[in-house]
């Protein structure tokens, strides 16, 4: 591919570290819709993983065995898991600590044998998990209950799940078993699923937390806040609480709910001071256009109880205007402000109520999803991704003086001074010379033009089709799989099948949009 210089108009403000420690993905933005409200009966889940712009993903398939039983798991911050079995086959999605950088985590700075924040994934016995949208708590629950140097990091809740849990029940109990023993290291809410239980659990302190079973007739969207409101504990079959939920609240002060009738509505014991965000106002938009502008807690939050204090399935006050399908679900990640330039990936499950290899889709789109295509995959199937997604790099690196030649956009990098205060170096982002082989890098560099390259309204309307185009590609790929699946002599021939078609489909998608960045220089 030749080499382009992608000269960006308006500087875009970028605060670069040499050292990524505990990186919070604090614009992540998440989706849940039952399948009661899908157009093919399926449950939809998704989340797009935003942590900053040009920041290198790869999505790939870790086979069976990477970890053997009895193997010590060391991971980023002082979090360490034995593996009880040699761990099932899993796709997932990990921050690059390959070749190109010698090892070294860009989440930690360590060279140490881990995996770094694998952010999602499904296994091949059909467990899916999706960690994490990183949330807080009040200072009051916070300051007795604080997170731990030993507890699990969001960084490693997918690599311990699906290496670990055959479905989603115990892959709920190992996480909760986690947390009531060495805790956590920060708050998330997070999915885990199969294709009989979809299960969503918040925590926002080292040690409590709620876990909720969701029903099929509900739909919420999570933009990094707790949104668990109301909840009556004694619904055990759908409800599972640290055993002190109610008790911390209560010591911290900030307990609301009925001890008597044991409920508690966690986001105002946990998160009083929390108001909606600009994403949840946009997200009930898209849900229905009635919502309002300014939306209470009670308009988003997951409730078990009703009116006169009954014990309800899992609800929310949200309504859809329509039944979805997987094209609603793909559009909602191109809102403005969900679908931005930090994206690095975004993920969608599609779980039917089958017991076969093919009842997961995972949809991947790589980099800001309002300027992607998602590709779809039957992961339980698929044994290898698409290479141009498995391309380790060299990080982008930031210039103060304009390059010659290569792809680059002017940027401002926060740095601090003698005087320990962050101050703003204005100069340039410049990609990996080897940016179009890789599924990530071309991605963001289409991004960067598209929103920062002074582009015409008609150059960008251009690109809008195009991608259409190719999205729609990408669901007539998904019958594609279906059938050719469906026609298979046996798995290996299934597996060979979805595998060589979800790869082609991607390599259309990154040949296309390579494409596009390199003709609208």
């Amino acid at each position: 591919m030749k080499s382009a210089k992608l000269k960006v108009l308006l500087c875009l403000v970028v605060a670069l570290m040499v050292c990524f420690s505990s990186v919070g993905a604090m614009a992540c933005t998440a989706i849940y819709v039952g399948s009661g409200l899908t157009e093919d009966g399926s449950t939809m889940f998704a989340r797009s993983e935003d942590i900053s712009n040009s920041y290198n993903k790869l999505f790939y398939v870790s086979p069976a065995g990477n970890h053997t039983a009895g193997e010590e798991y060391n991971g980023c911050y002082g979090f360490s898991y034995t593996f009880t079995h040699d761990s099932y086959s899993y796709t997932a999605f990990r921050d690059d600590n390959g070749d190109a950088v010698d090892g070294v985590c860009p989440d930690c700075g360590g060279t140490h044998k881990h995996t770094p924040y694998e952010a999602a994934g499904t296994n091949e016995m059909g467990l899916s998990v999706s960690a994490t949208e990183t949330i807080g708590g009040s200072d009051a629950v916070y300051e007795l209950d604080p997170y731990t140097d030993t507890g699990i990091e969001e960084a490693e809740i997918v690599t311990v799940l699906l290496s670990e849990a055959a479905t989603a029940k115990e892959a709920v109990d190992l996480l909760l078993n986690i947390y009531d023993t060495v805790g956590c290291s920060g708050g998330a809410g997070l999915f885990i699923a199969d294709s009989t239980e979809t299960w969503y659990i918040e925590n926002v302190t080292g040690h409590q937390y709620l876990a909720l079973k969701l029903s099929d007739s509900m739909v919420f969207a999570q933009p990094n806040m707790s949104i668990i409101g109301l909840i009556d504990l004694d619904d055990t079959e759908n409800v599972i609480a640290s055993e002190n939920l109610i008790g911390l609240a209560q010591q911290a002060g900030t307990y609301v709910g009925d001890e008597e009738a044991n409920t508690i509505d966690y986001v105002a014991s946990y998160n009083a001071d929390q108001s909606a965000n600009s994403r949840m106002a946009s997200a009930l938009k898209y849900f229905n256009a009635e919502a309002s502008d300014e939306p209470a807690a009670s308009d988003y939050t997951i409730s078990n109880v009703d009116a006169e204090g009954n014990i309800v399935p899992m609800y929310t006050n949200i309504t859809l205007d329509h039944p979805y399908t997987i094209a609603d679900v793909v559009g909602y990640y191109d809102i403005a402000g969900i679908g931005s330039a930090s994206n690095l990936e975004v993920h969608i499950f599609q779980v039917f109520e089958e017991d076969s290899a093919t009842n997961t889709v995972e949809w991947v789109a790589m980099d800001n999803a309002a300027w992607s295509a998602f590709v779809p995959y039957f992961p339980q199937l698929t044994t290898d991704t698409y290479e141009a997604y498995q391309l380790s790099t060299l990080p982008a690196e930031f210039v103060e003086e304009e390059p010659e030649s290569g792809l680059y956009y002017p940027a401002t990098r926060n740095v601090r001074n003698e005087a320990g205060e962050r101050v703003p170096v204005e100069g340039f982002r410049v990609f990996p010379e080897n940016w179009a082989d890789s599924m990530y890098w071309a991605a963001d560099a289409l991004s960067n033009l598209v929103l920062y390259g002074g582009l015409t309204e008609e150059q960008i309307a251009g690109v809008d089709a195009e991608l259409a185009e190719l999205q729609q590609q990408c669901y007539d790929a998904y019958e594609q799989l279906k059938t050719a699946v469906a026609a298979a002599e046996d798995e290996e021939a299934a597996a060979q099948a979805a595998t060589e078609i979800s790869a082609s489909t991607a390599e259309a998608v990154h040949t296309a949009i390579v494409e596009m960045v390199n003709s609208l220089q």
